[in-house]
């Protein structure tokens, strides 16, 4: 069984982010907890180290959540400021969500 990669789990996100903020970002914790459990069943694996990986997924998407806080003014056809913001929204809330997964219960 192969594992799906950090960097393709962050296209797919990126894919989800933008459709999210394009609705208008309706139900923000619905739409990360589906995605969380659909890649969720993605990265569950025996050879995978769940913790590292969520580590680095966490890594990630907080990155790409602070580069959305700084547009490039000078880029054609970028979103808009408020589909930007919903975009920052969907991955820091997705990071959280993995966040909560790594707490210790």
């Amino acid at each position: 069984m192969t594992t799906i990669s950090v960097g393709e789990i962050m296209e797919i996100a990126a894919g989800e982010a933008a459709a999210y903020a394009a609705e208008g970002g309706p139900d923000l914790d619905e739409r990360v907890t589906a995605l969380a459990e659909r890649l969720e069943g993605l990265i569950d694996s025996p050879t995978v180290n769940a913790a590292r990986y969520l580590a680095a997924l966490i890594e990630r998407l907080d990155a790409a959540t602070i580069a959305l806080a700084a547009p490039d003014e000078a880029k054609r056809g970028q979103p808009s400021e408020a589909e930007l913001h919903s975009q920052r929204l969907f991955f820091a809330a997705l990071g959280d969500h993995f966040r909560r997964r790594l707490a210790p219960t």
